[in-house]
């Protein structure tokens, strides 16, 4: 009887071989971004640092690092920041908020009428291709120097974006889908409930998440226009006096307000996974 040959070599261990936890952590494309971006703030800071250390940018328009952090903690210190905070935080949910309301009720108008949105949608969108810098002046001309304009204008940012993208949710739905619920007996708004809201989902929230940064730039720039106090209205201030200093870290808390909505709207849509299609 011929035997066949044991082969005794044990194969070199590799990170397939580590287990299913090593594994994970090295094609975690989420670690990966992370290292990544830690890298990326890296080498910008550093750049940073070194560009104004050695003076090769004008101080007048490059601060030094410390200066903008010594800067950064005098605005928390002595309590500077927070009115013009609180406003530009007010004036952009406000803003937002009735954006998103106003375009999600008209786009389920929309829904329910083809031929209402043939016919009011071409207005709309020579509505949104106006400039909203060239009219801020008109819009605080007609609702005068208070919130209201800046409300206003971050509505108009943000109303466009959600709209289009409730519209699509709510009209591309699959046929299939549509003929069966109509075979089951549905009634058209049990159509919307059921099948075109969670389907909508999945386009309305990550419109939210640009709407809410177009309604922070809206809210910036009535706030540069005409205003007495908000972020826009601080950061125009330290420029025209020259503390560049104070420039880059009301810049900065300005990106970390921004970033913070992109992080709730994103936890709002991890909330609602379970009721998207």
């Amino acid at each position: 009887m011929v035997r066949t040959p044991v082969d005794d070599t044990e194969p070199v261990p590799g990170i397939a071989d580590l287990g299913p936890p090593a594994a994970r952590w090295y094609a975690s494309t989420r670690v990966q971004a992370t290292i990544l971006s830690v890298l990326l703030l890296a080498l910008l800071l550093g750049s940073w640092f070194v560009a104004a250390q050695q003076g090769l940018v004008s101080p007048l328009v490059l601060a030094h690092p410390a200066d903008v952090v010594a800067a950064l903690v005098d605005q928390f210190s002595s309590g500077t920041i927070w009115p013009n905070l609180w406003a530009t935080v007010y004036e952009t949910i406000a803003g937002f908020t009735a954006a998103t309301v106003a375009a999600l009720l008209v786009s389920f108008v929309f829904a329910f009428s083809a031929p209402l949105r043939m016919a009011v949608y071409p207005y709309l969108i020579m509505i949104q291709t106006f400039p909203k810098v060239a009219i801020a002046p008109l819009i605080i001309a007609a609702f005068g120097y208070g919130l209201t304009p800046k409300v206003v204008i971050a509505a108009l940012m943000a109303f466009f974006p959600i709209l289009v993208n409730a519209m699509v949710g709510l009209t591309n739905v699959s046929e299939d889908h549509t003929n069966l619920m109509r075979a089951l007996g549905a009634s058209r708004w049990q159509r919307l409930r059921m099948l075109q809201i969670p389907n909508a989902l999945s386009y309305i929230l990550p419109g939210l998440k640009s709407a809410a940064v177009l309604s922070l730039i809206g809210v910036i720039v009535a706030e540069f226009v005409s205003s007495r106090e908000g972020l826009g209205f601080a950061i125009q201030a330290s420029s025209q006096a020259g503390t560049i200093d104070v420039t880059y870290a009301l810049l900065i808390i300005l990106s970390a307000f921004g970033l913070s909505i992109s992080l709730a709207l994103g936890l709002l849509s991890w909330c609602l996974r379970k009721y998207r299609q």
